[in-house]
């Protein structure tokens, strides 16, 4: 029974230890994946409900001048 335990614990260990050396590998590749994939989603979608993206302001026609400024003096 102790021998079937510790089987368990090795096997347990021995697939840690192979299952974080891939990962480690692999981690890398699967970033560039997920970043890449993203990133074209965003392309995709382009200027919609961008907060970071703002329309060009109008220029805004000056108004012209109808009259000149009176300043009225209150009478007692």
């Amino acid at each position: 029974m102790t021998l079937l335990i510790i089987m368990i614990f090795i096997y347990f260990l021995l697939f840690f230890i192979v299952f974080s050396y891939l990962l480690k590998r692999l981690a890398p590749y699967l970033l560039r994946y997920i970043i890449k994939k993203n990133f074209e989603k965003f392309t995709k979608m382009g200027g919609q409900n961008n907060p970071f993206h703002k329309a060009p302001k109008k220029e805004e026609k000056k108004k012209e001048q109808v009259g000149e400024y009176i300043d009225y003096e209150e009478i007692d």
